[in-house]
């Protein structure tokens, strides 16, 4: 068993391998170069939504190797105007508090390693339209959340 897979375990949640919890429709977004890998995924919205239906809860954690392994969360959501912007923060609220609980210790360590590689953590993944641009006030307030403009696709590695 990998890590991630530990830790989806540790907190009480059912980890898959590879892609395998990630819907069919945004596995194809998500991808690695060179020699990474996946090594797990986990479906937070699908677990959580019968005990917080209200929540904005945030979607996927994914698990990566690459020389070390690391946690990566990705949320897909539509990026048509700044009203998703803030949906989003407040899906990052609830995925951060989840990461403060003991439970999920050892997921925030695999989400500091990742953050330690240089990789943005937290990703919004998206497809449709946007207006978004670098430097806009989208961006900063996601930038001072620790996330990025919203992406087409994924690549790690």
């Amino acid at each position: 068993m990998t890590a991630f897979l530990d830790a989806t375990n540790a907190a009480g949640l059912d980890g898959k391998a590879g892609k395998q919890a990630i819907k069919a429709e945004y596995r194809g977004q998500i991808s690695v170069k060179g020699a990474a890998s996946f090594s797990g995924s986990v479906d937070l919205d699908e677990h959580f939504k019968a005990d917080e239906p209200n929540d904005n809860r945030w979607d996927y954690g994914v698990g990566f190797t690459a020389g070390t392994e690391f946690a990566l969360w990705i949320e897909p959501h539509p990026a048509s105007g700044s009203g998703e912007v803030a949906v989003m923060l407040r899906k990052l609220e609830w995925l951060k508090a989840k990461l403060k609980t003991p439970d999920f210790a050892d997921l925030a360590a695999l989400t500091s390693a990742a953050e330690e590689k240089g990789e943005i953590a937290y990703r919004w993944l998206y497809s449709g339209k946007t207006s978004f641009r670098a430097g806009g006030k989208e961006a900063r307030q996601l930038a001072q959340k620790g996330m990025k403009l919203p992406e087409r696709s994924i690549q790690v590695g």
